[in-house]
């Protein structure tokens, strides 16, 4: 892989992170990929959640969702991915997203605060 595309998944990780900051103060970009890739997620600090994050002429969402799936430690795998000048899109497990939604659904007055 060249500089240019390592450098357009860095910024377009650090950019899933700030997206996620919103929800999660404490997201940033994991830096596993300097070591084998496997050991921390593209997008660190979201407990729970594995997120792996593809950008380009053509992602393949389901090849990174398999990544993160493999990597994830028991976390829910989820693929955050884009195509070139596209909005991103996120892929995960449909039994993870019922999951979510019946929690959002479903939540108590004391979590809705």
């Amino acid at each position: 892989m060249g500089k240019l595309s390592r450098n357009k998944g860095a910024r377009f990780e650090r950019e899933v992170a700030t997206a996620f900051r919103v929800a999660f103060p404490e997201a940033r970009r994991g830096l596993g990929q300097a070591r084998s890739g496997g050991d921390a997620a593209d997008v660190i600090g979201v407990p729970g959640y594995w997120i792996e994050c593809k950008v380009g002429a053509r992602p393949n969402p389901l090849a990174a969702l398999r990544q993160a799936d493999s990597n994830s430690n028991g976390d829910v795998p989820v693929a955050v991915c884009r195509l070139d000048r596209k909005d991103a899109a996120v892929t995960l497990p449909l039994a993870d997203f019922i999951a979510l939604l019946d929690k959002a659904v479903n939540k108590t007055p004391a979590e809705g605060k």
